[in-house]
């Protein structure tokens, strides 16, 4: 949960920066950093989450590739995450570098919060609802 806001927030941020050409400030490293560190310890958790999981031991991979849910949770979902990653990872790079933020500085950034965005159960999504 708090990748997602840290994600949101870095994206937003870049959004303002972009829209206004601002200088990138110290506060808008340190999100990026701040991200940066939240989303690689939230996939290194996940990785020995995955890796320990029963049905990651006793399921051959033509098992988990059948059933969707088993897909999305076992290889969508880890994929999109580590892409989250990488591209968090080119965007501090790039939000370190450049006095501004770029257009594909702020794409990145967009991507990634929908990768994140994507990735979030629909049955969290309907207990939101009415």
């Amino acid at each position: 949960m708090i990748t997602l806001v840290f994600v949101l927030l870095l994206t937003v941020v870049s959004f303002i920066y972009y829209l206004q050409e601002r200088p990138v400030s110290g506060h808008v490293k340190r999100i990026s950093l701040i991200t940066l560190i939240f989303t690689h310890t939230q996939i290194l958790l996940g990785i020995l989450l995955f890796f320990s999981s029963p049905i990651f031991q006793n399921a051959s991979m033509k098992d988990i590739m059948g059933i969707a849910a088993i897909r999305r949770n076992y290889i969508e979902h880890p994929f999109s995450m580590v892409l989250v990653g990488v591209l968090i990872t080119i965007v501090n790079a790039k939000i370190k570098k450049a006095p501004k933020i770029s257009v594909w500085t702020l794409l990145m950034s967009v991507v990634s919060l929908a990768l994140v965005l994507g990735m979030i159960p629909r049955a969290f999504w309907n207990s939101l609802l009415p």
